[in-house]
């Protein structure tokens, strides 16, 4: 019994090493979780600098910026490298061939989702890394809140991308659909422009995107704010991450 599970194990490894190479073999994802966003705060940062700003309640612009930017590396690989994936294989019938092996469903799902997420782990790391570097980035919560939020922001960003790969069969319509939900997310949530600069019409209208409550959870931890200001974004994070999950699951198909 254990000689086939570490053969299992091994197939499993060898799978996660060939997909962990495909990836670096995307160029567009790969520049946008590991170049871009650390060029944003670069660029944004030597033009206002990270002095404190009324606009930004007394925090530089860096400081509102990196958890901003770590909610769109998220967003890079949950709703666009992880269903797009997915669904490309499904249309080449690759999911059908793996599913014929001993690899189980999980296996499978479970390995696509690990390289976007350490890939994800990896963009994050390099923002961070340039933002102390060369800003001296204050974080002023807790380590372990913003890691276990920063958490929840990737597993429910990659449950509703998973979700994406459930319902759409071909890798053009999940690409077109992913694009649809991703670029306002993106451009609308925070995520890129800060939020404070928009005005109050989009700033309500964005409240349905549900990037925009992980830039406000993840912000507010990062800063050090109360709970209390943002628990309901949080709350709302967790009900999109069970929803999007089940209905992942419910949905989901091979070929």
């Amino acid at each position: 019994m254990k000689a086939i599970e570490v053969k299992e194990m091994r197939k499993t490894m060898s799978m996660f090493v060939f997909e962990f190479k495909l990836f670096f073999r995307n160029v567009i994802n790969l520049i946008f979780v590991m170049f871009f966003p650390s060029s944003m705060i670069l660029l944004f940062g030597s033009i206002f600098g990270n002095e404190p700003s009324e606009l930004f309640g007394g925090y530089g612009t860096v400081d509102v910026s990196v958890p901003a930017y770590i909610c769109m590396i998220a967003a890079v690989t949950g709703l666009m490298s992880l269903p797009i994936t997915l669904c490309t294989y499904r249309q080449n019938k690759v999911l059908k061939r793996l599913r014929a092996t001993t690899l189980s469903p999980a296996n499978i799902i479970g390995t696509q989702f690990a390289v976007n997420f350490l890939m994800t782990i990896i963009g994050i790391g390099l923002l961070v890394v340039v933002a102390l570097a060369v800003f001296c980035v204050r974080l002023r919560g807790s380590i372990v809140t913003v890691a276990l939020l920063s958490l929840l922001v990737i597993c429910c960003i990659f449950s509703i991308g998973l979700l994406i790969a459930s319902v759409f069969k071909s890798a053009k319509t999940a690409t077109a659909v992913a694009n649809i939900v991703y670029f306002p997310m993106i451009f609308l949530s925070g995520a890129t422009i800060p939020f404070e600069i928009m005005p109050d019409a989009v700033q309500k209208g964005a409240s349905i995107l549900p990037l925009t409550h992980a830039v406000i959870v993840l912000k507010s931890a990062w800063l050090n704010m109360p709970f209390e200001e943002y628990y309901v974004s949080f709350i709302i994070l967790l009900a999109i991450l069970v929803v999007c999950s089940v209905l992942s699951v419910i949905c989901f198909k091979w070929e």
